[in-house]
């Protein structure tokens, strides 16, 4: 049978070994039937073939974001987007801003919050006037504190300390009165848990749309890392709907309060997926975020936090991997802090097997050498997000820096070292944490800064990554670690039509140019779902 559709007079970046460059490439339904010169991708064709000629553009695999929250970001983004709001002044005006906007009495959210914009102790009084009549409720820019308002803090009942779930803190003041500050997920949800809940159909437009803007910057797949049970109805909606425009990789988020019954379910999913979906991972958070003292470090940091995960009985922890291995399913762990990092590769390694290539760690965004050099024996694959130094500063003058020492900022963002060990590094966005848009972290992990500061020295002393090792991590590297590289992951006959025309190889040209670097067509099984 001939090919549907074909694609003549490109420069293709296969990525594949055996042959790493082509010209023409050919796709019938959703998979690839030809891929070489122009006159040997004719043979596959026949007069009924939809050709396009791509006049010398470049062709490289689809990129997968490998760690996002897709529907959190796509729900998130109807709110105030504070992204590089850089201080107090401009922060409560965008606030007031949107009050006047959204009107008195409805919860403002906001996403994106960066710490060094309060300029020092979150106390909601610096924003109770500019938050005007209603509640509101800011997520920092990892998602991992929430700075809420006095009033929703009274909606919530929240009048004095709180135990929570896990090691999750209600920031209090020398009176014992909560400030406004809540520290990862157990107590933010005692005010979200108060937040209306939007519509269903409001909420499959956004996620809809969410799904076509990452079409427009060249994503084909995510690695979803927040899902549930009510994840896979989800995705299943989409598909019927024919919304899914891109793949989707599903972890279930397991808490240290998840249920023994939450986690049985969670097991039922193993097999579940569709054309375009699978829910066959789980993902863990053993730790929490530098920034606020949550992270899990080998020392105290400068203000004497760190010195806990974020699991209060580390054993439940080590019990829920092995559970979840030997059910089949691959793991993620979130792991920021040196400590952290270094508790999950003892627990991969202390598994049945080991991790056999199944298993990941998620951040790493301080390592020593001892530790690094781990990853390649125990088939651990590092998922990095280098576009995450967007918010440090050359001189360590930023507020990750200033809570770790010297050494420990010296071992900070090390995707390149981890790489040169032969290690499987797979990158992504962490969506909404960061910008979705993958040029930027193309340019961030060969630049080792943000496009966007008025700095050009490089944060950290870490290798860079290559043009070429970037589009592999984006790539090859990530079909490889959820176990697609039969079908994903490179362009070559009886894989995936999955494919991103760019004016230019986003691997070979000068990264000061990648971030404004036209992506012309997307192509996800076969479906061109963006085309500029």
């Amino acid at each position: 049978m001939a090919a549907q559709h074909a694609i003549f007079n490109a420069r293709i970046n296969t990525q594949d070994p055996t042959a790493p460059q082509a010209a023409a490439i050919a796709w019938d339904g959703d998979q690839i039937v030809a891929v070489g010169s122009d006159d040997q991708v004719r043979e596959a064709c026949d007069g009924n073939t939809q050709t396009i000629d791509a006049h010398g553009a470049a062709i490289t695999p689809g990129i997968v974001d490998g760690h996002q929250h897709l529907f959190h970001g796509a729900e998130f983004a109807q709110g105030l987007d504070l992204d590089r709001v850089a201080n107090l002044t401009d922060l409560r005006a965008a606030i007031a801003a949107e009050r006047k906007r959204i009107g008195p009495g409805n919860w403002l959210m906001g996403f994106a919050l960066e710490y060094s914009a309060i300029g020092g102790k979150y106390h909601h009084s610096l924003l109770d006037d500019a938050a005007g009549d209603g509640p509101m409720f800011l997520y920092t820019l990892d998602v991992h504190t929430g700075m809420v308002n006095a009033e929703a803090m009274r909606i919530a009942g929240l009048t004095g300390p709180m135990r929570v779930a896990d090691n999750s803190v209600v920031v209090v003041d020398e009176n014992e009165k909560p400030t406004g500050e809540l520290q990862e997920m157990a107590a933010m949800q005692i005010v979200l848990k108060h937040v209306p809940v939007a519509t269903k159909s409001d909420r499959m437009d956004w996620y809809a749309e969410a799904i076509r803007r990452q079409n427009a910057v060249g994503i084909t797949e995510v690695h979803l890392m927040d899902g549930n049970v009510e994840t896979v109805g989800v995705m299943r909606e989409l598909e019927e709907q024919s919304d899914l425009k891109l793949r989707i990789l599903l972890h279930h988020f397991v808490y240290p309060y998840t249920t023994v019954e939450e986690v049985e379910a969670m097991m039922q999913t193993k097999n579940l997926k569709g054309k375009r979906w699978q829910a066959d991972g789980v993902k863990f958070m053993l730790d929490g975020v530098i920034d606020t003292g949550t992270a899990w470090l080998e020392h105290p940091d400068s203000q004497g936090a760190g010195t806990e995960p974020m699991w209060p009985e580390l054993g439940l922890y080590h019990k829920r991997a092995r559970d979840f291995h030997d059910a089949g399913f691959r793991i993620a762990t979130h792991a920021i802090g040196d400590r952290a990092v270094r508790e999950v590769l003892d627990v991969y390694e202390g598994l049945p097997g080991g991790s056999n290539g199944r298993h990941r760690i998620e951040h790493i965004e301080t390592s020593p050498d001892h530790t690094v050099s781990r990853f390649k024996p125990l088939r651990v694959t590092a998922s990095m997000q280098p576009v995450h130094v967007r918010w440090l500063e050359y001189d360590l003058s930023d507020p990750w820096s200033q809570r770790l020492d010297a050494t420990q900022c010296s071992h900070g963002w090390r995707s390149g070292d981890i790489m040169s060990t032969g290690a499987l590094v797979v990158l992504g966005s962490d969506w909404p944490v960061a910008p979705f848009d993958p040029r930027m972290g193309m340019f961030a992990a060969q630049k080792r800064r943000a496009h966007d500061v008025a700095y050009d020295q490089p944060v950290g002393k870490t290798r860079a990554l290559t043009g070429a090792e970037t589009l592999t991590g984006y790539t090859r590297n990530a079909a490889i670690a959820v176990g697609a590289d039969n079908e994903r992951g490179m362009l070559a006959p009886g894989m995936k039509a999955d494919l991103v025309m760019w004016q230019e190889d986003p691997s070979k040209v000068n990264p000061n140019d990648v971030i404004d670097l036209p992506v012309l067509r997307t192509v996800v099984g076969g479906e061109t779902v963006y085309q500029a």
